[in-house]
């Protein structure tokens, strides 16, 4: 059925839904993603921002874990199809198909704001988004359909366990970030990816940043459109710390150090300094 599925999506290639299909698997890279978390983080409100942070970063790290652990060649590799290269896209690591993280990434995101709305038009907008992210990664041979559907099954996982976490254990939501982030660390003994080892650093530094702050008390955000500061601010502070890390090697301990830092300017650094600029 994989197979099946996929090779009629190399049939039905053309330029134009190869370019439609390209914009959405751009949407799908974790760097997207990424910002687009940090955008809602720093303009929004907290819990609703901090709920989108929590479940991309640990569903991020789920994802980079089983990739290097299940370690399943992707469709091209095994010859099952041609491989069409999306514009924009990343390196890919051609053993590492299952789940799809794109997909997984995706639907966190997108299951959050549909959740945060409310409404049958978000729903709609959101699951049409992730459906066509999912496609995409099926039309350009990169995932099995298999690996789309258990990224779309681990991304809804995050989004309803940490829905749960927020609306009724939410104060401790922390320690529970914490325990998974101490958890995190137990696979780097055993020589993970690179992608792991950015999720794991991303995830510890975003757990000890969150911890710290709510030790913090943050006074009332500035109103829009002061709040937009945040944005140049934020980046500033996150270019800084990744052009410092640009003069160590690239080894697995400063790998993950580089990452860790990265969460910790991003969200504890950033957050402060807002809240001292009254930004």
């Amino acid at each position: 059925m994989d197979a099946a599925i996929l090779q009629f999506f190399e049939t039905i290639r053309n330029p134009f839904l190869t370019a439609v299909f390209g914009v959405f698997s751009l949407l799908g890279e974790a760097a997207v993603i990424t910002a687009l978390v940090l955008l809602l983080y720093w303009l929004f409100p907290s819990k609703t921002g901090e709920l989108a942070l929590v479940t991309a970063l640990s569903g991020f790290c789920l994802n980079s874990f089983l990739k290097f652990t299940v370690h399943r060649p992707r469709p091209y590799v095994s010859g099952t199809v041609q491989k069409l290269d999306p514009f924009l896209g990343g390196e890919l690591d051609g053993s590492a198909s299952f789940p799809s993280g794109h997909t997984q990434i995706t639907t966190g995101f997108f299951g959050t704001l549909a959740v945060h709305f409310k409404r049958a038009l978000a729903f709609a907008l959101c699951g049409g988004t992730v459906l066509l992210v999912a496609l995409s990664r099926i039309y350009f041979g990169v995932h099995y359909p298999s690996d789309v559907l258990a990224g779309l099954l681990f991304g809804l996982f995050a989004v309803l366990l940490w829905t749960l976490v927020f609306r009724y254990a939410y104060p401790f939501r922390e320690l529970i970030l914490l325990g998974l982030a101490a958890l995190s660390l137990i696979p780097l003994c055993f020589s993970p990816s690179q992608d792991y080892l950015q999720a794991a650093g991303l995830l510890s530094g975003a757990a000890v940043s969150l911890a710290v702050l709510t030790f913090c008390s943050e006074g009332k955000p500035a109103e829009f459109p002061r709040r937009l500061l945040r944005v140049p601010v934020g980046g500033a502070l996150l270019v800084l710390v990744f052009a410092i890390f640009l003069l160590f090697p690239e080894n697995p301990a400063f790998l993950f150090l580089k990452w860790f830092f990265l969460a910790l300017a991003a969200i504890l650094c950033a957050k402060l300094t807002f809240e001292k600029l009254q930004i």
